[in-house]
């Protein structure tokens, strides 16, 4: 009996009828026909998993010299017992017997190789005299040797739409699960179609980002023998070359996890838009295990890292104060330094704009015109420009390129040349809201 691969997968039973040689009936004596197994279990004889039991099989009487015969039709579990499969109530011709052979697949784990079992038919009649020769049957069950995955690989998505994954160390993971079935040991492995990701976007970008596949680290989950790798354009194993068992009930999921810790997102995926490679799954049984030969199964998919086009801008400090307080800040104008007053993230090229919203400095019914103050960068800061305030936003930075946390020093300044407004006006605090933001509202 060559057990189908598909009945293994589906854990379906298989019928497959066999002849157990020529029923030589004595005439006028009434037959039964029984049948034993002379073995304990079916034991592998080549490959296997160890013993199968014998009442995974069930045989029943089919015809007797082609003819369905009279009487009653049993189906037995086999075993070392004897029982009948027939017992008429009138003579039968003699001829060739056929039985039929019901294999339940569902209730063992099916190892590449062949179990055999002894089978003893016989058939004395109630008064002795009929024979089945030959009596004595060797049953093999050849199981195939196989792998097959039953997910398709498909497209495995990293969604890059929060910025706390670029702050925490551990960055953002994504799986993929893929159920397979089998009769062999198997060792999972993974190779990408490119060494970068492919990048697409209809967002605005600066430069092309250019990423290396090993920026993602990839293992499986719940398998203690699992072996992470980062990913290449070479084959690599995820387990240690004897593989994994074949699973209970021949089958198995395995769940990839597909991770990018925050020190690679920040130096390869900070531009957003869509980062894709070509990837194979590989299942492939380890040489040294039977059947002898290669054997291997292939899935291929892609993975894919979505970066969304995310912004944020914090102050630190929600107060600024200039004080005028001396003849010399008049005389020589007065500036307030604030260190990292701001952090900026954004993954796309971004501009900043500050801008105030009233008309005025305002304390009470008394105003400053806005023109007196200056927004800029601290001494050593780069890539910002000084602006005059005023109530229409005024941009401070310039097309810049993604970037995650960066922290600008700014420096308000009222110059010397702008505190002829500051006289005549009485005593009092001024105040306006300035608003920072990455459009021009």
């Amino acid at each position: 009996m060559n057990l189908p691969a598909a009945n293994i997968t589906a854990r379906t039973d298989y019928q497959q009828n066999f002849t157990s040689g020529n029923y030589a009936s004595a005439l006028g004596l009434l037959p039964t026909i029984g049948v034993k197994s002379n073995t304990a279990n079916f034991n592998n004889t080549l490959g296997g998993n160890g013993p199968a039991p014998l009442n995974l099989a069930h045989i029943k009487l089919v015809s007797i010299n082609n003819l369905t015969v009279l009487g009653t039709f049993t189906e037995i579990a086999l075993s070392t017992t004897n029982q009948n499969i027939f017992a008429a109530v009138a003579s039968v011709a003699s001829g060739t017997v056929l039985n039929n052979l019901r294999l339940a697949t569902a209730g063992f784990t099916w190892v590449a190789g062949t179990y055999t079992a002894e089978l003893f038919f016989l058939a004395p009649g109630l008064l002795g005299g009929n024979v089945i020769t030959p009596a004595t049957h060797t049953m093999n069950i050849i199981v195939p040797s196989f792998i097959t995955p039953l997910t398709t690989a498909g497209t495995t998505s990293i969604l890059v739409n929060n910025l706390s994954f670029y702050r925490t160390p551990a960055g953002i993971s994504a799986s993929k699960a893929i159920n397979l079935t089998n009769t062999v040991n198997y060792r999972p492995s993974l190779q990408t179609g490119n060494s970068n990701f492919s990048f697409s976007t209809t967002l605005p970008y600066n430069s092309l980002p250019v990423t290396p596949v090993s920026s993602v680290a990839t293992t499986l989950t719940a398998i203690p023998t699992a072996t992470p790798i980062t990913l290449s354009t070479t084959a690599q194993g995820l387990t240690p070359v004897a593989g994994l068992a074949v699973p209970t009930n021949n089958s198995q999921t395995l769940n990839y996890a597909f991770s990018i810790d925050a020190t690679k997102l920040k130096a390869g995926f900070l531009q957003a838009g869509t980062y894709s490679v070509p990837i194979t799954y590989t299942w492939s049984k380890p040489s040294s295990i039977y059947p002898a030969g290669p054997l291997q199964a292939q899935g291929v998919g892609s993975l894919e890292v979505v970066v969304s086009d995310l912004s944020e801008i914090i102050a630190n400090q929600s107060t600024v104060n200039l004080t005028f307080s001396t003849a010399s800040h008049y005389q020589n104008g007065v500036n307030q330094d604030m260190p990292a007053h701001l952090k900026l993230s954004k993954t796309t090229p971004y501009n900043v704009y500050v801008r105030a919203t009233s008309a005025n400095f305002a304390s009470g019914v008394n105003s400053v015109p806005l023109n007196v103050m200056r927004i800029g960068p601290m001494p050593g800061q780069t890539g910002m420009q000084t602006v005059t305030l005023s109530a229409t936003a005024q941009q401070l930075i310039n097309g810049a390129d993604p970037v995650i946390d960066r922290s600008l020093n700014i420096r308000y300044s009222i110059p010397a040349s702008e505190t002829s407004k500051l006289l005549n006006k009485p005593a009092g605090t001024y105040t306006t809201n300035i608003i920072f933001s990455f459009v021009a509202p």
